[in-house]
């Protein structure tokens, strides 16, 4: 990767940066006039000063810089976005010496203020995380709503790490280092931006089974700055990057923040505005799958081939039972369906292996044929939503037959597993005959 080494300079001259005005000693505004940065530094000590050489994700923010940084994330942000730049509530952003970054919002009247506390010294990932997720949160509140717009995490990850990944260098300007004369000379390190913003999502999710819309829409916050969050990160940058490609992307996309406070999930905001796409979350779940097919399908070394696949499917979809021929005698190791599980076995004997069988599926999401992509999915849909109804019954039973609306639900399980199987048949016969017709050529 190529380096291009700059020099910005600082006069010290004037009292300010042509992006920032100086409101009173302390206190700075953006040149749009929606980030106000307040100082609360206080007198940093030496230890501090010298934490940036201790570990290099440290990133150093002083006033100065930090007001053009905000106004510099929030640009590339509604340029990916497509969205204009205007805004219709402040950003309080007070600077101090210590402690972590924390969000805060109230109403002032008919609008919103936010206030973002942030220490001197912050993980850059997730300073620029905070300003992305505080700048969606300002578009989203300004309809009149029925309660707090609440941001799904993937879509404030998934837009974090598409700008980290390809904008990176321009958005956070670092503090002046050297002294010349009368002027302040920053060196700056520019890097050529990598071609391919989603390598390390490439690469990520070859080897690691991608996150479903479920596990994207609540991850847990305590992973996400881990190295377990990793696979999230990515798998939400590639989610982002997937939507905005559809036509009318963006503007869906726009129009789902717009209506986040209208609705109690994101589910609603989001099929409301890509209802053209996405009739419901199956669809979309079963779109995800064949984006994450074709993504990581490039290169074929990693899926099971077509036989492979039929194959492991069957001996998947089938559960694990102990038959005894008589009384005493050594028990005999068979397989039954998964609709002879569902329809006979007790609660918590289903409960076991149905999550068993979902967590089989989850693994081999990545590894079947292309073509069955979307039918793994489906079996999954199926179950979870089985399993769901089940416990939303809130009563653990040895038999299924306690009640007629557990006895219907039963059935149209069994009835679509019955679907899923027969159109897996008719992808496996499918293919064998493009096989065959293709060896005979």
């Amino acid at each position: 990767m190529k380096i291009l080494l700059a020099l910005g300079i600082l006069f010290l001259a004037g009292p300010s940066l042509p992006a920032q005005t100086l409101l009173a000693s302390g206190i700075m505004r953006s040149a749009s006039g929606q980030f106000i940065i307040i100082d609360r530094r206080g007198a940093l000590t030496a230890q501090h000063l010298r934490a940036t050489d201790a570990d290099p994700k440290l990133l150093e923010l002083e006033p100065a810089l930090l007001v053009v940084s905000c106004e510099r994330i929030k640009h590339a942000l509604c340029t990916y976005l497509g969205a204009m730049r205007d805004w219709t509530a402040h950003v309080n952003i007070t600077l101090r010496a210590g402690g972590d970054i924390a969000i805060a919002k109230e109403r002032v009247g008919r609008t919103w203020s936010y206030r973002l506390d942030v220490p001197h010294l912050v993980d850059r990932t997730r300073f620029i995380r905070s300003i992305v997720r505080v700048v969606l949160q300002e578009m989203a509140d300004r309809n009149p709503g029925d309660h707090d717009a609440e941001i799904p995490p993937w879509l404030s990850e998934g837009l974090t790490q598409h700008l980290l990944a390809s904008r990176d260098a321009e958005l956070i300007l670092p503090p002046p280092s050297n002294q010349l004369g009368g002027m302040t000379i920053s060196p700056t390190t520019v890097l050529v931006r990598d071609p391919d913003p989603l390598e390390t999502a490439r690469r990520i999710l070859l080897s690691t089974p991608p996150p479903t819309i479920e596990q994207l829409s609540w991850p847990d916050p305590n992973t996400l700055d881990s190295d377990e969050g990793e696979v999230f990160r990515r798998s939400a940058q590639l989610f982002v990057s997937e939507l905005i490609k559809i036509k009318g992307g963006q503007e869906n996309l726009r129009a789902t923040i717009a209506g986040l406070n209208s609705y109690y999930n994101w589910q609603t905001a989001f099929l409301r505005s890509f209802h053209s796409q996405f009739s419901n979350i199956l669809a979309l779940e079963k779109w995800w799958a064949l984006q994450v097919s074709y993504f990581v399908g490039r290169d074929n070394r990693h899926f099971w081939t077509h036989g492979e696949t039929a194959s492991n499917l069957d001996e998947l979809l089938r559960a694990r039972v102990a038959i005894r021929v008589q009384t005493g005698a050594m028990p005999s190791r068979s397989t039954v369906s998964l609709q002879i599980a569902v329809r006979e076995w007790d609660t918590i004997r289903q409960n076991i292996t149905l999550r068993e069988k979902l967590n089989d599926l989850e693994q081999a999401r990545v590894r079947v044929a292309p073509e069955y992509m979307l039918i793994v999915d489906e079996y999954r849909v199926t179950l979870t939503n089985y399993l769901k109804k089940r416990e939303k019954s809130g009563a653990t039973f040895l038999g299924v037959r306690t009640s007629a609306s557990t006895q219907e639900v039963v059935q149209q399980t069994v009835r679509t597993l019955d679907d899923l199987d027969t159109k897996r048949a008719l992808i496996s016969a499918t293919l064998s005959k493009e096989s065959v017709s293709a060896s005979a050529k």
